[in-house]
């Protein structure tokens, strides 16, 4: 993996000290950078993170930001055709979630990103898999309740 695209709930996780999962955040992000993993940042977190905190704080130096453009529009709107058919899916997870997770997986798709990190990689993963399935493409997803060492299969 040489890239990977940031959820907002591993931003959100990244800048609370006292969240549960804060260390595993900066464990990630420091691996990233040790790694020389490109990171970016879609435009759609900025606004979401936007919402309980300045966006300045993130770690802006060090990440890509990737607009949401035409294409991601187009391709977002494709992938959300595939779910939408899927009702018990859509009434499960709500149907703005899926929307906006659309318009991530089309930048992951459009800019072949190889990775993306959330916390919410359990209902991701279910609307991730049909739109993989009928496009034929992959990405690793990272779990950010995994803590980096059991990510990488370390046993201390």
């Amino acid at each position: 993996m040489d890239s990977i695209l940031l959820d907002t709930s591993f931003c959100i996780r990244l800048l609370k000290s006292n969240d549960d999962l804060h260390q595993n955040a900066k464990d990630y992000f420091k691996y990233f950078l040790e790694k020389k993993i490109e990171i970016y940042l879609s435009s759609i977190v900025v606004a979401e993170y936007s919402v309980k905190d300045d966006p300045a704080n993130l770690p802006l130096e060090f990440v890509k930001i990737v607009p949401f453009d035409f294409f991601d529009g187009k391709t977002a709107g494709e992938f959300h055709s595939i779910l939408i058919n899927d009702k018990d899916l859509v009434k499960e997870i709500g149907r703005d979630i899926v929307k906006d997770d659309c318009k991530l997986i089309a930048q992951l798709f459009n800019r072949n990103i190889q990775g993306y990190i959330t916390k919410d990689r359990k209902s991701f993963t279910k609307f991730f898999s049909p739109i993989q399935a009928s496009k034929n493409f992959a990405i690793e997803l990272i779990d950010l309740e995994i803590p980096l060492k059991d990510f990488r299969g370390e046993l201390f």
